[in-house]
């Protein structure tokens, strides 16, 4: 008798153990699913990262064309706190990526399209006080280009240069 009630001890530890297990096995599996989860939205951003870096990246001037708006053009700048107007005479090149995948559909549109672009300069340097403008001229030029960008819906527009910027 002593023998059997050891055996069904034995049977009810082993299904104890059994129960246990499953409940630990469970609830691991419940956390090594969200650890997965942040593993890999972790090496989605690390990767995102490193994508970014490599479109930052300089661009060789090799690949790069250069367009300049023939004329030169007279803005009238944001007035100051004075209430002062002041006018700004700019000469401006449009940089673009000839490696870029839409710089063919795109490049032949810069010349067509030079009145709509003048016209998204004007709107970019009329935001701007005298005192901006002498102070960062680069301001100026990243909100031209992302001006030019929205314009185009495409990024082959990469650098806005100003070859003489005179502010009255």
């Amino acid at each position: 008798m002593k023998r059997n009630l050891l055996s069904v001890l034995i049977l009810a530890l082993l299904l104890v153990n059994v129960a246990l297990t499953a409940v630990m096995m469970i609830s691991v599996l419940n956390t090594n699913k969200k650890t997965a989860a942040l593993v890999d939205s972790i090496a989605m951003v690390l990767n995102l990262e490193i994508e970014k870096q490599e479109e930052d990246a300089p661009i060789p001037i090799t690949d790069l064309d250069v367009y300049p708006i023939p004329e030169e053009m007279t803005i009238l700048l944001k007035a100051d706190e004075s209430g002062q107007s002041h006018y700004a005479m700019v000469s401006v090149s449009i940089v673009m990526n000839t490696k870029d995948e839409e710089y063919a559909t795109y490049q032949p549109m810069v010349s067509q399209r030079e009145s709509l672009i003048k016209s998204e300069i004007m709107e970019a340097f009329g935001s701007y006080t005298k005192e901006e403008v002498e102070a960062d001229s680069s301001i100026v030029a990243n909100d031209i280009k992302q001006r030019l960008q929205d314009l185009f819906g495409s990024k082959f527009i990469t650098d806005i240069s100003f070859q003489k910027i005179v502010t009255q």
